[in-house]
């Protein structure tokens, strides 16, 4: 009984493992449908396979946050084709480059919506157009633009406005005053037309008026970053105004209001250390000056604001002495003029060690002993190689030459053409790029956005591949196979064994990938670490250089070093065109592998043997030996043949996508390499025009500069001299006091012991005639000069004791005197 309940329960499971196993394989044909159709879903089409174009939307959502860089890159295509946005992004363009400083190429921009009465931006152009014919001292065009600006007849505050600041950029500061005060209250421009009326009063050398204007401006509520800096500015001429009126609090309190986080908190802190000065309160003024080399290091004031600290310590020692030798000191008693003196000289010599090789650089390009040319590059932070022929300018003198109006400008330019020539150069790299990977004829990874549902879909085919030979195996089990439906089988069997050889051919294939990139990634380490070592190659390079200038050594290194530079500036373009190739070789990595284009021609050969065998066998399965079975097989293959169809036709879709985008960006590439190439002729032309006016500036500023450079050589050194002149005053004060000390003790120790000097002195004797000198005309001894300091004469008695003689011999001819020689 044991054995039979046994057996039947073994028939019950055998019986239901089909059912389980169809039931399994039906829930992922489920899922697969439904991953299937949504990768027929919203197929992108070739014009969107290429990144998007900005629209100008975007363009003025970044110029409002200030991104002027992204709003520019989007605005210059948009204002460089036709379309209904071109004008308002011609005049953005303008208000970005503006906003950059650059208004050379501002101009042309806002002189384009100039010649556009009817355009909305005409007014706004033409105001920008009088600012930058200000800035550039064209009165002639300012005063042509604000013409038309007038004949326009408008009546909001820019007319005003313009015409106030065209007459205080030419002195007329009445007509400007009149100007600005026509502008509306409430209006954009109200706050800065008050800050210039406040400045023509300065110029007017109204004072009083112009404290007042301030006063009033500096009171007024902000609306824009604008007003905010311009309220800012006002304090600080308050500042200044009250500092000029010798009323240090007021002047103290106005610069104290300006945000510590404000571009002009530097400026304001410099300010505030001379009014400290000024009053005589030593230790504010150095603490102002200590904050500000914490919260602007490396300026060009730099210099003046340490020597200035290195002669506050001097006074700070002498006043500590001071009121230590007076008793009036109400300070620490621990402190020591010794240790002021001792950081002044700290500072003085650390600013001349930090300066004095700035003025030796700057000297040998003066000195006509290098060509100013070649420094063009490096101020623009334009020089493409870590290792020069040249020596680098010091840090110091490169940032006072970048502080010099003149050489800004040139710096800016340089930097704008360097950009330009980054992005022609960035476009070329892109463009070939794009050339190798559409030569490659794969279709399949062109496009990121379709490589991965393509890929996708392959790992779906290959699982469907297993289930679909699963379903095979399980209805021949169940039916007589012979004939045609033998060949078919075998065919299909055959495949299928060839193709589970393979392994997982699409996990083979991302493994290739990730480790063929993986490979470039270390060939990109190992170019980084070289750089490093030509980092420090450099560094030793610029060592040899200062200590062959400053030594004069038998051999000079120079030759040396000018080959050895050059083989490095050859081993960096090496590195360059080798990251070139690596990142080629990342993008080409897995485009035509064959490994996977074999794996997948072999699952295409076994997907058309079973939809063959599937066929046949549709026909045995009125023949089977378990009809229900076979029909439930047969409908589970079918649905797998359908949705394998499916997929097909949604690669086909995707393929047929990629050759059109191809198509297109082959043409869209030929065209982009026109422009570039114009691109590039247009640079190099201003390339040569900018480098030989930024050279023939670079002469006259290194000329300045280097005047610069050794007025604060001589101040370091003076200011040694004045430590250990003051400190050489110290000493002799104290000898001196030391000495009069010495004789007021003298003095007292006289006048208190004089009754005992008396009485123990004995009496002098008078000299023998023949014993006394001669005596001269006048009566008195020729050598009386030279008496010996104990020959003194004794004490009066007051003439009460009678008359004692003299210890010279008074001249015959000298009235007499009562009570002896005195």
């Amino acid at each position: 009984m044991r054995c039979w309940r046994i057996s039947a329960t073994l028939a019950l499971l055998l019986s239901a493992t089909p059912a389980l196993a169809d039931e399994s394989i039906s829930n992922k044909l489920s899922g697969y449908e439904s991953e299937a159709r949504s990768l027929g879903m919203n197929l992108p089409m070739p014009s969107s396979l290429v990144a998007p174009q900005k629209t100008l939307t975007e363009a003025e959502v970044a110029f409002e946050l200030g991104d002027y860089e992204t709003a520019a890159s989007a605005l210059f295509d948009l204002a460089s084709r036709p379309g209904p946005d071109r004008e308002a992004a011609t005049y953005y363009l303008g208000e970005t480059l503006y906003q950059k400083g650059d208004r050379g190429a501002a101009h042309g921009y806002f002189t384009a919506i100039a010649q556009i009465p009817a355009s909305k931006y005409y007014q706004l152009s033409l105001v920008r157009l009088v600012e930058i014919s200000i800035a550039q001292q064209d009165m002639p065009a300012a005063n042509d633009a604000l013409a038309k600006l007038a004949a326009v007849g408008s009546a909001s505050a820019q007319l005003p406005y313009v015409r106030g600041k065209v007459a205080f950029a030419t002195q007329q500061y009445d007509d400007a005053i009149n100007a600005f005060a026509n502008v509306p209250h409430g209006s954009d421009f109200e706050l800065q037309a008050l800050y210039y009326t406040g400045a023509s009063q300065v110029a007017k050398k109204d004072i009083a008026k112009a404290t007042d204007t301030f006063t009033d401006l500096i009171g007024r509520k902000p609306r824009t970053n604008a007003d905010r800096r311009v309220v800012e500015l006002a304090q600080l001429a308050l500042g200044r105004l009250y500092y000029e009126a010798d009323e240090p609090s007021k002047s103290i309190d106005a610069y104290l209001m300006i945000d510590r986080h404000s571009d002009l908190f530097p400026d304001a802190l410099y300010e505030v250390a001379w009014v400290y000065v000024k009053s005589k309160q030593f230790d504010k003024a150095l603490r102002a000056l200590e904050l500000l080399e914490e919260s602007d290091p490396g300026t060009s004031r730099t210099p003046t604001t340490r020597i200035l600290e290195g002669n506050l310590r001097i006074r700070k020692a002498q006043a500590i002495r001071l009121a230590q030798i007076t008793g009036t000191s109400l300070t620490n008693d621990t402190q020591d003029p010794g240790i002021e003196y001792d950081k002044a000289v700290k500072i003085f010599n650390d600013t001349h060690d930090q300066y004095y090789p700035s003025y030796q650089a700057i000297s040998q390009v003066v000195d006509g002993n290098m060509d100013a040319a070649a420094f063009v590059d490096q101020l623009a932070g334009r020089t493409t190689h870590t290792v020069t022929s040249a020596p680098p300018i010091p840090d110091a003198a490169a940032q006072w030459l970048r502080d010099e109006p003149a050489v800004r400008r040139i710096v800016d330019a340089e930097q704008d053409l360097g950009e330009i020539a980054n992005n022609i150069r960035r476009s070329e790299e892109t463009i070939a790029r794009l050339q190798a990977v559409i030569a490659t004829n794969d279709r399949t990874n062109v496009y990121p956005a379709i490589a991965s549902r393509r890929h996708r879909i392959a790992a779906i085919e290959a699982s469907l591949v297993g289930i679909r030979n699963d379903l095979a195996d399980q209805q021949l089990r169940l039916v007589d196979s012979s004939g045609d439906l033998a060949q078919l089988s075998a065919a299909r069997k055959q495949l299928a064994q060839q193709y589970a050889q393979l392994g997982d051919p699409e996990a083979q294939y991302s493994g290739r990938v990730r480790d063929t990139r993986a490979g470039y990634d270390a060939i990109e380490t190992t170019a980084t670490e070289i750089e490093s070592a030509l980092d420090s190659t450099q560094a030793m390079a610029i060592a040899m250089r200062k200590y062959a200038m400053d030594s004069k050594p038998a051999t000079d290194p120079t030759s040396d070093l000018d080959a050895a530079a050059k083989d490095a500036q050859d081993i960096e373009d090496e590195l360059q065109d080798i990251r070139r190739q690596a990142t080629l070789g990342k993008d080409l990595a897995g485009i035509g592998d064959p490994e996977i284009a074999t794996a997948r021609d072999l699952r295409r050969q076994l997907m058309r043997a079973q939809d063959a065998e599937q066929r046949s066998l549709d026909g045995f399965a009125a023949a089977s030996h378990n009809r229900n079975a076979s029909q439930s097989l047969a409908k589970l293959a079918d649905r797998a043949t359908q949705l394998v169809t499916m997929l097909d036709a949604t690669d086909a879709q995707l393929d047929g996508i990629v050759a059109q985008g191809i198509e297109a960006a082959k043409a869209d590439l030929s065209e982009q390499q026109t422009i570039l190439g114009d691109s590039k002729q247009q640079l190099a032309q201003y390339e040569q025009e900018a480098h030989a006016l930024g050279s023939a500036v670079l002469a006259q500023s290194f000329k300045d500069v280097k005047a610069k450079l050794y007025d604060v050589i001589v101040r370091t050194d003076v200011g040694v001299v004045d430590v250990s002149w003051s400190q050489k005053q110290d000493d002799d004060d104290d000898l001196k006091r030391l000495n009069l000390a010495r004789s007021r003790e003298l003095r007292q120790l006289h006048d208190e012991f004089k009754d005992v000097l008396e009485e123990t002195t004995p009496p002098k004797q008078a000299p023998r005639k023949s014993d006394l000198p001669p005596v001269t005309e006048e009566g008195a001894s020729p050598d009386s000069q030279t008496a010996p300091v104990n020959d003194r004469v004794a004490p009066s008695s007051g003439g009460k004791s009678g008359t004692q003689q003299p210890s010279v011999k008074p001249d015959q001819n000298a009235p007499k005197k009562k009570g002896g020689s005195k």
